[in-house]
C-alpha cells in the first residue's frame, strides 16, 4: 500500500490494471457459457423432435395393423382345393380410425411354374363388422373393431396351390399404416376348417 505522504508514482499503482483484466476474463467466460448453452439447447431440441417423430412412426406402424384372429375355409371344390377363405380380423387396439377402403389383402401362392397372387380391398370382399354392418370403402373402422371379410382365391384357387398340404401366404396392408403377414396352412377342405 502506498504511503499517503509519498508523492503519487504511477508505476507503483497496478491495482486498477488487475481489476480490468479480471473483468475482461469474466465477460469472456460469460460469452463462452452463453454460446455453449445455446448449442446445447438447440441440440436437445433437435434430439427431442427426432425422438417424437420416431415414436409417432413406430406407434403408427405397430398400432395401425390388422390382427388376424382366425381364418376358415369358406368354400372349396369337392376334395380338390380351397376357393375362398373367411378371415376374422381386428384393427389393433390403440390404432387410429381407418377407412375400410384403405385396407388391402394380398395373397401369394405357388402357381406351379411361377408364383400366383390375388389382391383386393377388404371393403370389396363382402366385409362386415362383428355388429353386422357392411364394410364399404368409406366405412370408418375404429381401433379394436373386429370384422370379417372373404379372400377369394381366383389365381391361387387351383389344385396344387390351395390343396391340402399347401401353404397360402396372406398379407394385410393398411395404407399409411402397418402390414400383417400370416401363413395359412391348408389341412382340411371342409367348410369352416381352421387355417391359422
Amino acid at each position: 500500500m502506498r504511503d499517503r505522504m509519498k508523492p503519487y508514482d504511477e508505476n507503483e499503482d497496478d491495482v486498477a490494471a488487475i481489476g480490468i483484466g479480471a473483468m475482461i476474463v469474466f465477460i469472456a467466460l460469460i460469452l463462452v457459457a452463453a454460446v455453449a448453452s445455446t448449442i446445447i439447447i438447440k441440440t436437445a431440441e433437435e434430439l427431442q423432435q427426432r425422438a417424437e417423430k420416431t415414436g409417432d412412426d413406430t406407434r403408427e406402424e405397430i398400432s395401425g395393423k390388422v390382427q388376424i384372429i382366425n381364418a376358415y375355409v369358406q368354400a372349396a371344390t369337392a376334395g380338390s382345393h380351397v376357393l375362398s377363405i373367411l378371415i376374422l380380423g381386428q384393427l389393433s387396439s390403440g390404432s387410429d380410425t381407418v377407412l375400410a377402403g384403405d385396407i388391402h389383402y394380398f395373397v401369394v401362392c405357388d402357381g406351379g411354374a411361377a408364383l400366383a397372387s390375388d389382391t383386393a380391398l377388404v371393403s370389396a370382399s363382402t366385409g362386415t363388422t362383428i355388429s353386422g354392418g357392411a364394410l364399404t370403402a368409406t366405412t370408418a373402422v375404429p381401433g379394436g373393431t373386429a370384422f370379417t371379410f372373404i379372400v377369394t382365391l381366383t389365381n391361387c384357387g387351383g389344385a396344387g396351390s390351395s390343396a391340402p398340404g399347401d401353404t397360402v401366404e396372406l398379407q394385410l396392408i393398411i395404407d399409411g399404416g402397418g402390414e400383417t403377414y400370416a401363413q395359412l396352412e391348408i389341412g382340411d377342405l371342409a367348410e369352416g376348417s381352421t387355417l391359422v
